[in-house]
């Protein structure tokens, strides 16, 4: 296989780095054939660089799988922005969030492939490699999240009805309530979305 002539699609305005490149190739393989097919030099291939290149931009097939997820969470990170940001109300605010970064995890194609992590070939053994990004070794995407989440809520809501320590605990229940429903959904997205702001609303008039 050559270099593609019309390499896959970068979700980048600007020119893509190397970097971009072999990711993006990395998630059409994800997307298009599943995680267990993607190997370095698969991707090499696909970009036309060397399998070291590949090895020195993105180390091994796990940390991959991390940077595939971080880049995947800023599409999430901007919705929680502008959803936020479109209400007058704290617990409106987060109720839009959640419900729009539920709906994005729907629509996401390698969301989707991460939560099922099931092979190509229908024996249906599980990948766990890259489901554990989200889930057993979350820590990374539920920080980075948390931070975007409260920031929002400082930026359109102060002064707020929580002390500081108390925002930390109750961004990150938020946080880790979205995740679990991204990761093992039960309900559509606006009605588990009901089910935070619910909680929500009882943990502030409980503060109150």
């Amino acid at each position: 296989m050559t270099a593609l002539e019309n390499p896959v699609p970068t979700y980048r305005d600007a020119v893509p780095t190397t970097r971009d490149r072999l990711l993006d190739a990395a998630q059409h393989l994800v997307e298009t054939q599943g995680w267990s097919k993607v190997t370095m030099s698969r991707i090499a291939e696909l970009v036309g660089v060397s399998r070291q290149t590949v090895h020195n931009e993105l180390g091994t097939k796990h940390t991959l799988a991390q940077a595939l997820a971080l880049r995947e969470l800023d599409r999430f990170l901007e919705v929680v922005r502008s959803r936020m940001a479109a209400e007058a109300d704290l617990v409106a605010g987060v109720r839009a969030a959640c419900q729009g970064v539920l709906e994005l995890g729907e629509q996401s194609l390698l969301v989707r492939t991460i939560v099922t992590s099931v092979r190509v070939d229908g024996t249906g053994e599980q990948d766990g490699d890259l489901l554990a990004i989200l889930t057993t070794e979350s820590g990374e995407i539920v920080a980075a999240s948390s931070a975007v989440v409260k920031q929002s809520l400082v930026d359109h809501f102060s002064p707020l009805p929580l002390a500081d320590d108390e925002l930390d605990v109750a961004v990150e229940v938020v946080v880790r309530l979205v995740l679990s429903c991204i990761t093992r959904p039960s309900k559509p997205p606006a009605e588990a979305a009901d089910d935070i702001a619910w909680f929500l609303r009882l943990a502030l008039a409980g503060k109150g």
